[in-house]
């Protein structure tokens, strides 16, 4: 097949590449920028996903059969507005005029979102969960899923949990490290999260492409939850977490509730929020 992928050049987008070109698919590469990675059956297109009329003639010159959406504004380094009007312009406005590009050439759309979107959850969640988002990541992301299905009419949408790899752990660190490499904390006997392994991550969007497309929500995760524990104790053998700070989780309980009376439901109370009862999903 020929795939469209958004966010080809990012820290996932490469590793998509890869593993699709190798599976033998032709990739047109979108972003902002061209990586250095070169292959005869990748093109990398520069474009801008704001611009509609240029979006739309791609579609018509390269006639892909499927678009995997991964383009998002979702970590904050390098960046100077974090308003939600930023996230909202990135995640939400240039989603749809992919949408809208994909419906216009009926090409099926595998939209990648976040658990984010559900945000202040407790119990076990489900696709089906109503979502109540807090930071503006995922307040973005959980509009984004409503415009894609009320858009298109070939679509998927995979909530990624935390992704992660051997390198680059920033998604997962905030968990155990209060300031990395040298300051763990854990919270009464430690928690386990649920997160996604990058080899999952890639896994996960390159079966979709030989699947049935059938507009169906998932919540992508490793099978195993991550132990603070074991993440600490590694840490440790490796010369980092020298020191680990214990906090009662009484304690922070106290400090949750005491935030979000002075708060609300904010990011600051959010983030405690997931630290003290993290989320356990059922697909």
């Amino acid at each position: 097949m020929k795939i469209l992928i958004t966010g080809s050049a990012g820290m996932i987008g490469s590793y998509v590449v890869k593993d699709l070109l190798a599976k033998g698919h032709q990739i047109v590469g979108v972003d902002r920028r061209e990586s250095e990675y070169k292959h005869e059956n990748l093109k990398q297109v520069v474009l801008d996903l704001s611009d509609k009329k240029a979006l739309n003639e791609l579609f018509e010159r390269e006639k892909v059969d499927r678009c995997i959406h991964l383009a998002a504004l979702a970590h904050f380094a390098g960046e100077n507005d974090l308003s939600f009007e930023r996230f909202k312009f990135v995640n939400v406005t240039c989603a749809e005029n992919v949408f809208n590009a994909c419906v216009g050439y009926r090409v099926p759309v595998l939209f990648i979102s976040t658990v984010d979107a559900i945000g202040m959850v407790k119990g076990i969640i489900t696709p089906e969960t109503k979502l109540n988002p807090i930071s503006n990541y995922g307040k973005s992301k959980a509009e984004a899923e409503s415009r894609l299905k009320k858009i298109c009419q070939k679509w998927n949408i995979y909530r990624f949990s935390p992704v992660y790899t051997a390198n680059q752990k920033r998604d997962i660190e905030k968990r155990y490290y209060l300031k990395s490499p040298n300051w763990a904390y854990k919270i009464g006997k430690g928690g386990q999260f649920e997160v996604l392994e990058m080899a999952g991550a890639v896994k996960a969007m390159v079966d979709w492409v030989e699947k049935d497309v059938d507009n169906s929500i998932h919540i992508i995760k490793n099978p195993d939850l991550l132990d603070v524990n074991d993440l600490i104790a590694a840490e440790k053998a490796e010369g980092r977490a020298k020191h680990v700070i214990w906090i009662p989780r009484w304690m922070v309980v106290c400090g949750y509730y005491c935030i979000r009376l002075v708060f609300g439901k904010s990011n600051k109370t959010y983030l405690v929020f997931k630290a003290l009862w993290p989320f356990r999903t059922v697909d």
